[in-house]
Parts: structure tokens; sequence; C-alpha cells
């Protein structure tokens, strides 16, 4: 690594902390974070552009990615919703680390995604560790005429110091004038100073490790587990476990399938079984059940010796069938979400969950697509942007509007509304709150005092009329500020004083 891009890392890393320092400050997240990986992600872009060696297809396109996902961050305020899209994007910022590295994304296994996500958070982490550890000439940088032009700087500032400030006390003494100046001048607010500094250093440190992890690349971990240094099962020994799940998932569909397929008045007038117990208690439960088999079918066949092939049909014919069960209970959990819905009502974590589900759904059949059709080098990248494609489309679909629209359907139909749950959702649901109460539809569907508490709630939470600073803006506060606000206009206030 040259000196000249030791000190453009250098300055990037600098210039992205004092950045960061000013967007910061002592706002929320909101334009701040987009703007921040905007700057970052040209600052590596430019990097890798004039220094990066032979670089690879792919990598300044995958740097798009981080800006995107913090557009969604900027999209949306529910709480559930944001820490997905932060988890997406810390994995988006892993990508063209892996890609510099010379990983093919789209064969790339698990253990290559996860090595690389692994190995970018460390390095941020090490920050300029990372810089100075690398293969830099340092004796070219402070050797012979530079270090004696060093030295001599030293010197020349160490000579100075006491200098100055002997004059400047005899000046200070001497006219009133030039001793306010030097306090006016000197009189700093250290613990602002110190806050800043600190910031900045912060996230200067973080950008200079991520700048340098960019630059170097990871390469592929999954070349040092050959097939001769992993370890290696049997038909046997893989078959008993296959075997006994495939009888345990085939028992439970037998057993529910009269719950599974049946109707609602099956459940009603079942003895000692009620909406509660079969779906609240089932749901989640069975999501997990759904996501757990991956991870089981995948070390299934990771473990199967490659060299053996009847070992290799026996294993991947058994988790095939295992499959048939798996989605007979996929079935079952989403008919437990409709049941639990019609019941009780839509919940933000019942729609996390659905997503959830949908998603294993679409893995589990991609993997029966790559895995099991010996092709499972390609399960890893079709799994990630399965889940990527998930997160947008609950982004799109709003999950707290979605709420909002789904339990006010149910209350027009006489359903109980449980309406300090809507009240808390978060600024996403404003809108179709405020739509609701500006609605002629209000009187039939809530009480004056729900209609009060509603009013109250929105306009404590987003009612404010001082603008947010600029840096801290979101889509999802401003419409819910402008909801807010429109509804303020339509009146209504008095009847609830």
């Amino acid at each position: 690594m040259s000196m000249r891009l030791v000190g453009r890392v250098s300055v990037a890393a600098l210039g992205l902390g004092l950045l960061g320092d000013w967007l910061l400050g002592e706002i929320g997240i909101g334009l701040n974070l987009f703007l921040g990986l905007v700057a970052l992600m040209a600052s590596a872009a430019v990097l890798v552009r004039f220094h990066g060696h032979s670089t690879p297809a792919m990598v300044h396109p995958l740097m798009l990615l981080p800006p995107l996902l913090g557009l969604e961050v900027l999209w949306r305020s529910a709480p559930g919703l944001a820490a997905a899209n932060v988890v997406a994007l810390a994995v988006a910022l892993s990508l063209p680390v892996l890609r510099m590295g010379g990983v093919r994304l789209s064969v790339a296994r698990l253990v290559d995604y996860a090595g690389g996500f692994a190995a970018t958070g460390v390095r941020t982490l090490l920050g300029p560790l990372h810089l100075i550890s690398a293969n830099v000439p340092w004796k070219e940088a402070f050797g012979g005429r530079r270090r004696r032009r060093t030295a001599s700087i030293l010197v020349g500032l160490l000579i100075a110091a006491p200098l100055l400030l002997v004059f400047s006390a005899l000046f200070a003494s001497a006219d009133a004038g030039f001793e306010h100046a030097l306090q006016s001048i000197f009189a700093l607010d250290f613990e602002s100073l110190f806050e800043h500094g600190f910031r900045t250093g912060l996230i200067g440190w973080i950008s200079c490790g991520y700048l340098m992890a960019a630059l170097s690349g990871v390469g592929v971990p999954s070349e040092r587990w050959s097939v001769q240094e992993r370890p290696k099962l049997g038909a046997l020994e893989l078959g008993i476990p296959l075997v006994a799940l495939t009888v345990l998932f085939t028992a439970f569909v037998v057993m529910q399938a009269e719950y599974v397929f049946g109707s609602q008045q099956l459940v009603q007038t079942s003895e000692g079984l009620g909406y509660a117990e079969y779906a609240r208690r089932g749901f989640f439960e069975l999501v997990a059940v759904s996501v757990l088999v991956l991870p089981v079918l995948l070390g299934a066949n990771w473990l199967t010796c490659a060299t053996d092939p009847i070992s290799c049909r026996v294993v991947r014919g058994l988790s095939g069938g295992l499959l048939v069960p798996l989605g007979l209970i996929m079935m079952s959990a989403f008919h437990r979400l409709w049941i639990y819905v019609d019941a009780y009502g839509l919940t933000d974590s019942r729609v996390y969950a659905a997503a959830v589900l949908l998603w294993a759904g679409v893995a589990i059949a991609w993997l029966g697509l790559t895995v099991l059709r010996s092709r499972a080098e390609r399960f890893a990248f079709g799994a990630i942007a399965s889940a990527f494609a998930v997160l947008v489309a609950l982004n799109v679909s709003n999950p707290d509007a979605l709420v909002v629209r789904v339990n006010l359907a149910r209350a027009e139909s006489g359903a109980e509304l449980d309406v300090p749950y809507l009240a808390s959702l978060s600024a996403d649901a404003a809108p179709a709150l405020a739509s609701v109460l500006r609605s002629d539809t209000v009187r039939g569907v809530l009480s004056k005092d729900d209609v009060c508490h509603l009013r109250g709630e929105l306009e404590r939470r987003w009612g404010d009329e001082e603008a947010p600073d600029w840096r801290s803006w979101s889509l999802g506060r401003a419409r819910a500020r402008r909801a807010v606000s429109l509804l303020g206009m339509a009146g209504g206030e008095a009847s609830c004083g």
C-alpha cells in the first residue's frame, strides 16, 4: 500500500468523521443516515476505482445498495420494520467487501456470506489499526528528508510555545482590550469540544475501518472447508434423524388434520378448545418450526459424504420427503393466522411473523430446487435475495397502516376494537388513523371517548408545530405531522374538551 493511498484513506476518514458529527448533532436519525451512507459509499467507490487492484465487476453497483436501504429507514418509522431495515443495511455493507475479495455472490455459500459479514464488522471496528498493520512503507514516510523536516517542525513548535505564552501574558497585563480578546478566544466549552471530538473520532475510526475493508476485500472462507477436511456422515447416521423428523411431522399433521382443514365451528365446538388455545398458542410455534427446518436440512446436506453416491441419494430423498409434511404444517400456520386475525384482530408482530413464514416458504422451496438437486452453491444467494424482497414488500405494504385498516374493517362488522393499541402505533399509522377520524364512518365504529383518545394521542405525539431539524427529517414522521395538521383543521377538538 502506497503512502498516497494511506493519506487519502486518512483524509476521507477524517472528512467522514467531521461530516458525521455535523449530521448527527443532538438530533435523531433520519435524512442524516441516508446522507452519511451516500458519503461513505461514494468515498469507498472513489478509492476502489483509483486504488483497487483488478476491481471485480458489480462492486460499484453493489455500493448503491446501502444508500437504497437507507431510504427504507428514512421511509418507515415502525420499530420492528426499522430494526429489520438496519439488519439488512449491515448485510448490504458487507456485499461489496465480499465481491472485492473475489467472491462470486451468485454461487457463494452461507459460510462465505457469514464470514464476509463477520470480517467486515471486525475490520470496521478495528478502524485505523487495519491501516497501520497494512503493508505500508513507513520508512519511506518518516525517513531521510521527511524525518528531518518533521523533527524541525516539532522543535520549532516547542520553542515557540513558551515564548508565545510569556509575551501574551505581558501584553494582556498591559492592555485590558487585548486581555479581553485573549479570554474570548480561549474561553472554550470543553464539554462541547470533547463531545464533538469524540463523535468525530468515533465516526472517523469506523469509516477508516470500512474503507480499508472495502479496499482489501474478504476471500472465500468455504475454500478452507474442502471435502476432505469437513466432517462426513453416511446414510445411516443422517437417515435416522431425518426419518424420525418425518414421522414426527407427519404424526402432527395427521392428528391436527381436522383442525387444519376444519371450519371455525369445529374449533369452537371441540371440547376444551377455543380460539386462544388453537390459534394464539400454535401460530408462532409453527413459524419457528418452519424456520428451524432450514438449518437442519442444510446441515444434513453439508455433512453428507459427497464421495458416497448412495448416501447422497438417501439424504436428499429423505430431505425431500420431509418437505411434504412441512408444507402442510406451513399451511396450518397460515390457517391459524387467519383464525387468529378473525378472532382478535391484526397486530404488527403478526404481520412480521407472517412475513418470516412467507420467506421461510420461499427459502424451503429454493432449497428443494438447489440443495436437493446438487446445486447447493446457489442456495445462499437466492435465500438472501428473497429476504431482501420480502423486506421491500413489507416496507411497501406499511404494516402499521395495514393493522389500522384491517382492525377498523373488523370493527365495522361488529368486532371489538383495541383503540389504545392503535394509538400506540408508530408514525406510519398516523395518516390512516387521521383519515378515519375525518371520515363519516367514524361515528359507527368509534365511541366519543375513543375518538377523543385517538385525537389526543395523535396530537401529543405528532402535533408539534415546531419544524424538526432537517437532518433528522423522515418521510414517515413528516406524513404523520401533515395528517395531524389536517385533522386539526377539520375541527372536533372542542367536543373533546
